[in-house]
């Protein structure tokens, strides 16, 4: 299973490697505190996505956002420091400024050391006019905190800026992302570019010899065909009758799991308007581990939203951007969030597929029909991955 989450703000892209991140060390509380607040911050923005969204595929990672967000700040004023902090729902009162950052880092840090099995990278960049004049202070703080590095190029020749940065992406996401950047103003005085990529292996493989074609009843009561996997094992299960949902939690090879969530038949959107961050805790402290016929889809789809206005809905409404640079009037415009999510076997699995044994019936749960899908880091407890697939077959 691969996924690969990118956030864009403007045109440009950079990887950054894992021998360049040093350690921020933190308080376990300080910690907690950026872990809850973007858990809060993920399910405020997944229900306002849905919410204008309502008929289309949902996947995002709210990390990619939140620190993209949070390296703004560094170079907000003051008011608009604030509200990117209340929008990534921070108690101010609770944590301090400095303490965001240095959770931040630490978290980066902690997410970027290698696995066995699992591999999670993140990265930053930031791209200037070449003629603008930044502030000191606003490089120091992006580079130690958020391990972003800096470029000053020209953004006059929009055209091939926007070939530059398509061509890269393509090549970068294997093919998974396709101009992403259809215009650009030759206005543009700064890029801040964020990627998250994830990429994990089954713990419990399901075998390529083993999937079929099957029937997916998509939103708007339509029936497509695609791929389903199949696996007979045992998995974590519970069916919530409060909120009429059954989750499966399915675990990576290493620090991770996802955890598929399928409404009840008609109950799509209440599932939606009433998940929270607590019914994940409610979840982990319920599940019990049965003999299951599990059936998933196996696809690729993609998903591209434009979150300017998401933010100002949260309460982002004046994006003064004037710590960066005292010689331009910069102002946050625009910022595009592009993710790509993969979903298949192991194809690096050779043996035959053989059948488990097992006490009693098994469950048979098949993800048919419309459902959520929430990816943990398990080491962090961070929310990596959201999504509501509504049409795996939309392109």
């Amino acid at each position: 299973m691969t996924y690969l989450f990118l956030l864009l703000i403007g045109l440009q892209f950079h990887c950054y490697h894992l021998q360049d991140i040093q350690e921020c060390r933190i308080g376990d509380d300080v910690m907690s505190m950026i872990i809850n607040s973007n858990a809060d911050f993920a399910f405020r923005l997944y229900k306002e996505m849905s919410s204008t969204q309502g008929d289309k595929n949902i996947l995002f990672s709210p990390l990619g956002i939140s620190v993209a967000f949070a390296i703004l700040s560094l170079g907000a004023s003051s008011e608009t420091q604030r509200q990117i902090y209340r929008g990534l729902a921070f108690d101010l009162s609770q944590i301090e400024g400095n303490e965001i950052h240095e959770g931040f880092c630490d978290l980066i840090y902690k997410l970027n050391l290698p696995r066995e099995g699992t591999q999670v990278k993140t990265g930053n960049a930031l791209f200037f006019e070449k003629s603008l004049e930044v502030g000191r202070t606003f490089l120091k703080n992006v580079r130690n905190f958020y391990y972003t590095e800096d470029f000053f190029t020209d953004f006059q020749d929009s055209t091939r800026a926007k070939q530059q940065i398509n061509d890269y992406l393509t090549t970068k996401t294997s093919g998974k992302t396709v101009n992403i950047v259809k215009d650009l103003s030759e206005q543009t005085s700064m890029v801040l570019v964020n990627y998250i990529f994830f990429k994990g292996d089954w713990k419990l493989r399901f075998h390529p010899k083993l999937t079929y074609e099957g029937d997916f009843l998509s939103y708007g009561n339509t029936y497509v065909k695609l791929s389903m996997m199949k696996k007979t094992s045992s998995y974590g299960y519970f069916h919530d009758e409060d909120l009429s949902c059954t989750v499966v939690r399915i675990p990576y090879t290493d620090n991770a799991e996802a955890w598929f969530i399928l409404p009840d038949e008609g109950k799509l959107n209440d599932v939606v308007s009433s998940l929270e961050k607590e019914d994940l805790d409610n979840w982990r402290g319920s599940f019990e581990y049965r003999d299951i016929d599990l059936r998933i889809p196996k696809f690729s789809i993609s998903a591209s939203t434009d979150v300017t206005d998401l933010l100002q809905s949260l309460g982002v409404t004046n994006a003064d951007l004037s710590e960066i640079t005292r010689d331009h009037d910069l102002r946050f415009s625009q910022a595009f969030h592009e993710a790509v999510l993969d979903l298949h076997e192991d194809h690096t699995l050779l043996d035959q597929p053989g059948a488990g044994v097992f006490r009693g019936a098994q469950l048979l749960i098949e993800f048919n029909r419309p459902f959520l899908i929430v990816t943990l880091d398990t080491s962090t407890g961070t929310i990596l991955l959201m999504g509501k697939i509504l049409n795996p077959n939309e392109e």
